[in-house]
């Protein structure tokens, strides 16, 4: 699964290399401040989210810096030279970059940092990241980071893209089980110990996957220390951790033994999920990727298949020719395109069609455009179609 979402990152970065512009720009940023943006040849990111949402929209070579949460694309950190971590920001390293442009996010700082940044010049863009954005989060970033670069119509499609990803959830989920209950500590050793309630990344994170946060049945708003007498309210069938919680903590033994973990039934049944960090809790462009990895891990009685086994090469593109065909591909969990007989065909695209086409490219050929099972079944994924099926019939 990670595999599949990081080849599709890849390929919505290869089909978006934007200029930006024209400048200067103007926006409005979080905190309501007015910034004027005048080149962006130099960008020096503060914060991970934002990172992988500005190497998507094709400005990977324009970052002169990033800071340590930038672990995706995981070369970057070898590549770039690393500002600090954005929550704990000194002013020299950004500035030594001579960045034309600094993004940070609502939790970075401190603010007298921010300001001796601007003082020198530096435009500042804060990005949203709040308790209150919940699953919106990732498309409100995506909207400022957007606008910032000049690069709005780029912006809207990297986030129609990643809607239809979350969407893809939603589908995936139509025909399982009722939510198991979920439990969310956030570790970082002893000196921190907390548990996610309702407000939090981790809580939009479980109930987006079809779980249930226990946490909140223990009555924990935002975060609370963690204790034995919430562990045992909430009572976990599963245990989502981040990697960065568990080389925090020691290792995943060390985690367990804290506070009575290891008594509750997630672990006795082995059901602990352990995360990367900015995958699990970054909420960018990946978050329907990591949506998707809980909502299985929730759930394996799921009928959506994760992986495509195609009879050969996985076609380089999915082309369509009818719009009523299209949604009901995109709903099956591909990032189809409508086909336009004028444009570049290559033998290594799938078209799927009603009527038979005159091409060097694979085609297949559907009786009934609106026949669910056959489209799901032509496409080697009958159990998403089970899933499509079962959404519709909620909806």
């Amino acid at each position: 699964m990670k595999r599949l979402f990081f080849l599709i990152i890849l390929l919505l970065t290869s089909m978006i290399h934007a200029q930006g512009g024209p400048f200067p720009i103007t926006i409005t940023d979080a905190e309501g401040n007015d910034v004027t943006i005048n080149s962006i040849d130099a960008i020096v990111s503060g914060s991970g989210d934002v990172t992988e949402i500005i190497v998507a929209l094709g400005f990977e070579d324009n970052l002169v810096g990033v800071d340590s949460s930038s672990t995706y694309p995981p070369y970057l950190l070898d590549d770039l030279p690393v500002i600090g971590f954005g929550r704990r920001l000194t002013a020299e390293p950004v500035i030594a970059e001579d960045p034309d442009i600094f993004f940070c996010t609502q939790i970075c700082g401190p603010d007298d940092v921010l300001d001796q940044i601007r003082g020198v010049g530096i435009p500042v863009v804060i990005i949203p990241d709040n308790d209150t954005g919940g699953l919106d989060l990732p498309f409100q970033k995506i909207k400022m980071v957007s606008a910032a670069l000049g690069v709005s119509e780029k912006g809207q499609e990297l986030a129609d893209k990643l809607a239809l990803e979350m969407k893809w959830v939603e589908i995936a989920l139509a025909n399982t089980a009722e939510p198991p209950a979920v439990f969310h500590p956030y570790l970082r050793g002893r000196g921190l110990q907390l548990a996610a309630g309702a407000g939090t990344p981790g809580h939009f994170m479980i109930t987006g996957a079809g779980g249930h946060n226990t946490a909140v049945d223990a009555g924990v708003e935002g975060y609370a220390p963690l204790s034995a007498e919430i562990i045992f309210a909430a009572f976990p069938d599963y245990l989502v951790l981040t990697e960065g919680n568990v080389e925090a903590s020691g290792g995943l033994d060390a985690i367990l033994d804290e506070q009575g973990l290891r008594d509750t039934p997630a672990v006795e049944n082995d059901n602990v999920i352990v995360m990367d960090t900015q995958l699990l809790l970054g909420m960018s462009i990946r978050t329907g990727e990591a949506l998707m990895i809980l909502a299985q891990a929730f759930h394996p009685e799921m009928t959506w298949e994760s992986e495509v086994e195609w009879p050969g090469e996985p076609p380089t593109r999915i082309l369509v020719t009818d719009e009523t065909l299209l949604a009901t591909v995109q709903n099956l969990g591909f990032h189809a395109e409508l086909y336009d007989d004028a444009q570049d065909i290559a033998a290594t695209d799938l078209i799927v069609t009603t009527e038979p086409l005159d091409t060097d490219a694979a085609v297949i050929i559907i009786e009934n455009a609106t026949d669910i099972d056959e489209i799901a079944a032509a496409l080697h994924v009958p159990g998403r179609g089970e899933a499509l099926k079962a959404y519709l019939s909620n909806d």
